[in-house]
């Protein structure tokens, strides 16, 4: 199962927080998972406990956690970009003075909402290399992985919304029912923080190790969406594989299909690792 914890983020609030070590003592290498809209550390159908899996089978400690976004009496409030992005840093604080993990080996992958997520820690941590209590010119964040991005998600997100039928309420709560069964709301400032999304500018600015993947039966998020951002990416190590016939996370797919996809996302972390 691993070692599960918390981790009290700069607002004072508890993050549920799992970390999956490799045999052996470390120091490792290490991948911190991103997950969605509403969504767990597990994210849909527990598709990142299967990859921290196959990470720590290759030496690879994983760090999967859980923004504070589950309200007491079942409620799902989701966050604004710029507050998840703190929420994120946060996350990637705490695990940077750990003592097992290799900090210069340090990767990101992030699924859907979470794509512009880790795109918008620019604004909180432009840096992107030094960490509380580390030395100028440590290189923290080494290798992303963007599985089904949301890469213009004021658009995508919409679709969604209006798809099921949801009225937005640009001034007060809009709550999106999902197909768990469970409910999503955000707030008014929700819509304001992700219409002032800079999209390309954002990608233009990346310039690490970046492998993004996306399915061409997304019924969130064309394909046409991952190419845009791809082109745009500064970094002269870049890749992009489209899975044909992929869904959304590449997950209710052929078991033949997720194997490939899992991996890829194995050799790509063990490459730029």
């Amino acid at each position: 199962m691993g070692e599960t914890g918390w981790i009290t983020n700069r607002f004072g609030e508890k993050m549920e927080a799992l970390v999956r070590k490799p045999r052996g003592s470390g120091p490792f290498p290490a991948v911190v998972f991103v997950p969605g809209l509403g969504m767990t550390m597990h994210e849909y159908k527990g598709s990142f406990d299967e990859l921290a899996g196959r990470l720590n089978d290759i030496g690879i400690l994983t760090l999967q956690f859980q923004f504070d976004i589950f309200k007491p009496g079942g409620v799902v409030r989701e966050l604004p970009f710029e507050e998840r992005a703190k929420q994120f840093e946060d996350a990637l604080d705490w695990l940077f003075v750990r003592s097992d993990v290799d900090i210069k080996r340090v990767g990101v992958l992030a699924q859907s909402y979470g794509v512009p997520t880790v795109l918008n820690l620019k604004r909180s941590h432009p840096a992107l290399r030094q960490a509380q209590g580390k030395p100028q010119g440590v290189t923290l964040i080494k290798s992303f992985v963007f599985v089904s991005g949301a890469y213009f998600p004021e658009k995508s997100i919409r679709r969604v919304y209006e798809e099921r039928g949801v009225m937005i309420n640009l001034e007060g709560d809009t709550t999106l029912p999902r197909s768990s069964g469970e409910r999503t709301t955000v707030g008014k400032e929700f819509w304001k923080d992700i219409k002032t999304f800079d999209d390309i500018g954002y990608a233009k600015g990346l310039r690490l190790p970046v492998f993004m993947i996306h399915g061409d039966q997304d019924s969130k998020i064309p394909i046409s969406d991952a190419h845009r951002v791809f082109d745009a990416i500064s970094s002269k190590q870049k890749k992009i594989k489209i899975f044909a016939g992929g869904d959304h996370g590449i997950v209710d797919v052929p078991r033949p299909m997720r194997e490939e996809f899992l991996g890829d996302i194995v050799d790509w972390f063990e490459e730029t690792l």
